[in-house]
């Protein structure tokens, strides 16, 4: 048998066998494009959904931080009031120590001691 009357003989077998492989690889491409395209989307949700909660997360922060900025403007303030009272108090206590005699008195001290002295 020669190969021109294989070709003749099994031409419906080859076409069948070729269009098989034809369709067998469109379905595979078509298969590869639409994983493709499945992941492409879940990559995408998955990057908007952590830019969006990287975006809260930076707001919350600054928001946070801004206001522990004031706290501390606050608590700084109130230190500085603090001093300056306890700097007043002890102004004031300075000034009524030198401004003030002491006198002691000692118990028994009223004794004469020109009597004593016989």
């Amino acid at each position: 048998m020669t190969p021109e009357q294989f070709f003749t003989k099994n031409m419906k077998w080859i076409a069948l066998v070729l269009l098989f492989l034809l369709l067998f690889k469109f379905m595979q491409s078509c298969n590869r494009n639409m994983g493709a395209s499945i992941k492409e989307k879940q990559y995408t949700h998955i990057i908007d959904s952590l830019t969006i909660k990287y975006n809260v997360l930076e707001k919350e922060s600054t928001a946070t931080i801004t206001q522990l900025q004031y706290e501390l403007k606050l608590a700084e303030e109130k230190a500085n009031a603090a001093d300056k009272r306890a700097g007043a108090v002890q102004s004031v206590a300075e000034k009524i120590r030198a401004n003030t005699t002491t006198t002691v008195n000692v118990r028994g001290a009223e004794i004469d001691t020109a009597k004593i002295k016989k």
